[in-house]
């Protein structure tokens, strides 16, 4: 079969070649801020606003977009997170593990209550290949977006990372930076969701510029070998899946699990 002839194939790769160097970049920013279960958190509790989609469906009897109520969703969710980060004194770990275990549940009740369990699958492995050109013109403006903002407020962020004070002395506003993070990832996820699912998505996240910190020399390095790594890796799993006749999402995952693995190799050297 000729891999350029179905245009969901084609889809498929493309949807890889525009989100994998993105959730690089975004990556970078979360592990070093160690924000790696707040991604895996927004993800699962999609499993939520997916169950709302189809609540709302049910109850006005029309067609509801599930996409816009699951990025609503989201968004509300990593704002109230991040609210809950900035104004109080819990620790980043209580806050996500019951934001992400009490909306996992509200979703499974509500799926179970509308009997739609055969939704499930799709949520929590995703299904690349359903992508269509609405979708891929969503994915390019997240891929724009992301990089444009990081270009113009890559010092800001930086110094939040290493020096919040100086950041602080410098006018910024870190309460503000935090919300406007958590809503990037919170939209990331949202429209990364039909490419890997719930279960696997953080990997798109956390496993480029966890392979990328153990070959780069400083950030810049950091940043470009995580998006290269990140382009490689979703492209490279896609046209292995292809090749070898297995689940796309899994194989994606591995194949950036085998880029840690050289990444580890070359730093032996």
């Amino acid at each position: 079969m000729d891999f350029w002839h179905y245009p969901f194939l084609r889809n498929a790769f493309l949807a890889a070649l525009l989100l994998g160097p993105a959730c690089g970049l975004l990556g970078v920013f979360v592990t070093l801020r160690g924000m790696a279960f707040f991604s895996d958190a927004i993800a699962h509790a999609a499993l939520t606003g997916v169950a709302l989609a189809l609540l709302l469906q049910q109850c006005l009897g029309t067609h509801v977009d599930l996409l816009a109520v699951v990025l609503t969703f989201s968004l509300g969710l990593s704002a109230a997170m991040a609210h809950l980060l900035n104004r109080t004194h819990l620790r980043s770990d209580t806050v996500i593990a019951f934001s992400f275990t009490g909306s996992v549940a509200l979703g499974v009740l509500l799926i179970s209550k509308l009997g739609q369990y055969r939704l499930l699958d799709g949520v929590l492995f995703g299904d690349i290949y359903a992508n269509a050109p609405r979708d891929l013109l969503a994915q390019a403006g997240l891929a724009a977006g992301l990089f444009a903002f990081f270009g113009w407020n890559l010092r800001p962020y930086l110094l939040t990372l290493v020096e919040p004070d100086l950041a602080r002395v410098e006018g910024a506003n870190l309460e503000r930076l935090n919300l406007v993070f958590a809503l990037l990832v919170g939209a990331t996820v949202t429209l990364c969701l039909k490419m890997l699912g719930t279960l696997l998505l953080s990997g798109l996240i956390v496993i480029p510029p966890a392979a990328a910190k153990l070959v780069a020399r400083n950030f810049r390095q950091m940043i470009f070998y995580s998006v290269g790594l990140g382009l490689v890796g979703a492209g490279s799993g896609v046209l292995l899946s292809y090749a070898c006749d297995t689940p796309t999402g899994p194989t994606l995952v591995l194949t950036d699990l085998g880029l840690l693995f050289l990444c580890f190799i070359f730093r032996l050297k």
